[in-house]
């Protein structure tokens, strides 16, 4: 090189300028980066000739396509057999549903990828110009699938042989059909810059708890032009916490679909919806009375929890698939900690065990004919009997003021008014101007209301009301009783896991209190009482609730203490017994019945 001085720090230079994410792709897949795939020349003749043989494909269902078109290895490792759903009976209802949205909430090596490489592959297969995308979150899980779920069992099988050419595109990233279909394969890790203007009719995505929850809305946009015939969502993974998109999605959209074992040692037959009290060293059993169970048995079959939710979900555990030993689940039970267990083998999140509130305990205390458009109609009954409110308050960023307003009637602690403060309604003179309005028009008797998040509030309702109305209630982590008044404060102290855990009991038991009508009191009011869940806290050695950091609890909290305050007017010591010897702890002031349950 000559002697002359090279500027390496120009924007035109080469040997400066940043690679694009594709060339960084290009070369973690072990391509050339500055060479571009060469352009396969289609001839006109081959391709015609190709889709003349494969033109008039058989209308059959996937399944049984799948079991046509599909080769295995055969189990003395001596070449290929057909697919067979012999041990995989629960499979075929999957691969054949009429449902737009599928939800698979999956142990590890249940087949998952190859249930959904076979299902892609057949509706590409018996469709015309269909496309599907696939999506996980990294390349390298991508390109596995690719490879593995693709690019194998269209190799190995004669039949699928005929639906591909040399002539079409066949690489990592994408895959042509002579029938004009394709499957078009990427990843989306931190943003879904990759899959933005991908046309397709189906979408899969895979391991979708680690997929970003803000990426979802932008890549489900890829099917916004499919005909709604072809339109179908699939995601699929194995839970892990509480919080993620996969076990959202299960808890609030989804069926809930359980594979359903019977024992025939019962009368009527008992159903085991299999899970951790099914596993004994025997063998899979009956968690009633502990005889084995056939998961493959001739009757066992596919239940939903849920009906009517957007999407039709299924579990597929471990304990039901026969090609895992059982010797291999018992030592898995014995030497895997107790999250990987619950989410590797049981594909379950392992906090769902620990959730206080199922979404059925939430619809058996909603009385039908409770509507919250009809609370206008209780300031009349106000005039008669006490009304309490309860306020949790919050700053309007994943935290909300909820008020609850509720009275006994027929002997239950009936809930006919909540109202969570959002939007413009977030300002907290707004706030105090709607909940004075409230407080007033309902004569409410007395007021619980949060004490941590809300001191400035608080002393404008002490003003306003006095501190005979106006109770405050402050969480501690431990404390020597459930419910104590300390005198000094000004403040009842509350003992937060003792408490919360008798409002769960009380809750689930069914009879002692009842909200408005389910449909109406779901979102969001109901979801926030689901929000919660059980955590072991290695220093305080103890059991908390909590949340996740976008899924509130507001309106739990507001209840919390709306019914903490009605126990001034009316004990229940049904649900919170305080020490009554303690001087001052929740002293009653009225003489009637007390138990109202």
């Amino acid at each position: 090189m000559d002697d002359e001085e090279v500027d390496f720090d120009t924007e035109e230079d080469e040997w400066t300028r940043p690679l694009t994410d594709e060339e960084l792709y290009a070369a973690e897949m072990g391509e050339p980066i500055w060479n571009p795939e060469d352009q396969i020349g289609e001839d006109p003749i081959i391709s015609f000739g190709t889709r003349t043989r494969v033109l008039q494909t058989p209308r059959v269902s996937p399944s049984k396509f799948t079991e046509a078109a599909f080769f295995m290895p055969s189990e003395d490792g001596r070449g290929f057999s057909n697919f067979s759903f012999e041990g995989r009976r629960h499979m075929k209802r999957i691969y054949d549903t009429p449902a737009k949205r599928i939800l698979l909430f999956c142990g590890r090596q249940v087949e998952k990828s190859t249930m959904l490489g076979n299902i892609i592959i057949s509706y590409c297969s018996l469709v015309q110009s269909y496309k599907a995308l696939y999506v996980s979150p990294s390349m390298t899980q991508t390109k596995t699938f690719s490879a593995d779920r693709i690019k194998e069992p269209i190799e190995t099988s004669p039949v699928l042989r005929k639906f591909t050419t040399s002539m079409l595109s066949s690489n990592v990233l994408e895959k042509q059909f002579t029938n004009r279909s394709k499957i078009t394969l990427r990843y989306a890790f931190l943003n879904a810059d990759r899959c933005r203007g991908i046309p397709a009719y189906a979408l899969l995505m895979d391991e979708f708890q680690d997929i970003i929850a803000d990426n979802i809305p932008v890549i489900e946009q890829c099917l916004s032009h499919a005909p709604e015939r072809w339109k179908r969502y699939i995601y699929s993974g194995t839970p892990k916490s509480l919080d993620n998109n996969l076990e959202h999605y299960r808890d609030r959209m989804s069926t809930q679909g359980e594979w359903v074992v019977p024992c025939d040692h019962h009368t009527p037959r008992y159903w085991n919806i299999l899970g951790e009290k099914n596993i004994q060293h025997k063998g899979l059993s009956c968690d009633k009375c502990g005889n084995l169970i056939n998961p493959m048995h001739p009757e066992a079959q596919w239940a939903n929890m849920v009906q009517d939710a957007p999407f039709e979900s299924y579990r597929i555990p471990q304990l039901m698939v026969p090609w895992m030993p059982w010797k291999d689940i018992l030592h898995s039970y014995k030497i895997y900690p107790r999250d990987r267990f619950y989410n590797e083998v049981l594909g379950l999140s392992y906090d769902s065990g620990m959730r206080p509130l199922s979404t059925n305990n939430m619809k058996e205390v909603s009385n039908k004919d409770l509507h919250m458009v009809d609370y206008l109609n209780y300031r009349q009954l106000s005039y008669t009997q006490p009304v309490f409110a309860g306020i949790d308050w919050g700053t309007g960023e994943n935290s909300f003021t909820v008020i609850t307003l509720a009275t006994y009637v027929n002997g239950k602690f009936r809930v006919f008014y909540m109202h969570r403060f959002e939007g413009e309604e977030v300002d907290p003179p707004i706030q105090l101007e709607k909940i004075c309005e409230l407080i007033d028009y309902f004569n409410v008797r007395v007021i619980g209301a949060d004490y941590g998040g809300g001191f400035d509030r608080n002393d404008h309702l002490v003003r306003r009301f006095g501190p005979q109305r106006v109770w405050k209630y402050q969480y501690m982590a431990r404390a020597r009783l459930k419910v104590e008044w300390d005198t000094k404060l000004g403040r009842f102290k509350v003992h937060r896991t003792e408490v919360m855990s008798d409002i769960f009991n009380a809750i689930k038991r069914g009879n002692l209190c009842e909200f408005p009508r389910y449909e109406e009191f779901a979102d969001p009011y109901a979801q926030d009482f689901l929000n919660i869940f059980a955590e072991y806290n290695e220093q305080l050695k103890m059991i908390q609730y909590k949340h996740g950091r976008d899924r509130p609890d507001d309106t739990m909290h507001s209840f919390l203490y709306c019914w903490l305050v009605s126990m001034l007017i009316i004990p229940r010591r049904d649900i919170i017994l305080p020490r009554q010897e303690k001087k001052g702890v929740m002293v009653p002031m009225y003489s009637g019945p007390t138990l109202q349950g």
